[in-house]
């Protein structure tokens, strides 16, 4: 089956008028023979030959620090956002903070549950190293018919902190409810949600509300984890010993800014 493709494209690249339908028909056929995953790892060394003797799903470190700048940006938008925008006492308080980011592949593709990023406050106050997350379970913002979602998650107690430890299944029997975060439009502002556990602010109405986030519902990403800092989750959030990458320092630069009064009144 390759050998046909290969020689298709060849007479497809010189120029032969029969070798493009030859090409299509045998494209076709390969799909219809082969995974989503393994035609996905074809098209790439098909069109990036040196790329037949690198693994195309291994993330790189570049790869890992772009993960990381678009989080900082989503985060971004959303506090840009007058009516969005989390509230400077709620980023204040928080302990620990999740930005989640959920895209549906498509129609008989599937969906990716959950990727994302999450610092936790050092013991001076300010955000310390972010470190690789994604939801083990559940697709709330799907169910309500989102494509792509963005979730902030404020964890506000200790109880709600223990949700990343152990690599996010340290504590079994843990549960802590999820409520939605309050806003300063209109100058309005609910202080008693600074005592909840969760608090969430997503682009999906709705989504994660009344959710009751158990030990390991919040997993750690191992392998991008390791790849980018050589550690576990554990000791990138609570070790304090794993320094930031430039992009994790622009992040942490930000959420601290976010916390701060001054920033919003400049």
């Amino acid at each position: 089956m390759m050998v046909s493709l290969c020689r298709a494209k060849t007479d497809l690249l010189q120029g032969d008028g029969k070798g493009i339908l030859v090409y299509l028909a045998s494209v076709e056929y390969f799909m219809m023979k082969t995974s989503f995953r393994s035609l996905a790892a074809f098209v790439l060394i098909l069109c990036f030959p040196g790329a037949a003797s690198a693994n195309p799903f291994k993330k790189s470190r570049e790869d890992l620090e772009l993960r990381i700048v678009e989080n900082q940006r989503r985060f971004e938008r959303r506090q840009q956002r007058a009516s969005e925008a989390i509230p400077w006492r709620v980023m204040n308080a928080a302990r620990g903070i999740v930005i989640m980011h959920q895209v549906k592949a498509g129609l008989g593709v599937g969906a990716e549950f959950g990727n994302g990023v999450a610092s936790v406050k050092r013991a001076d106050g300010t955000w310390g190293t972010p470190g690789f997350v994604s939801l083990s379970k559940g697709s709330y913002g799907f169910q309500i018919g989102a494509n792509e979602v963005v979730t902030i998650m404020l964890l506000m107690t200790d109880e709600s902190l223990k949700l990343l430890q152990g690599g996010g299944s340290g504590n079994v029997g843990l549960s802590v409810e999820a409520v939605a975060g309050p806003h300063d439009a209109g100058g309005d502002f609910d202080s008693h949600s600074l005592l909840k556990p969760i608090l969430v602010y997503s682009d999906a109405k709705g989504a994660f509300i009344g959710a009751a986030f158990q030990a390991g519902a919040i997993v750690e990403a191992k392998k991008k984890n390791e790849t980018l800092y050589g550690a576990s989750l554990d000791q990138i959030l609570f070790s304090g010993r794993v320094g930031p990458t430039r992009a994790g320092a622009s992040l942490m630069t930000v959420l601290n800014e976010a916390g701060s009064e001054r920033y919003y009144t400049q």
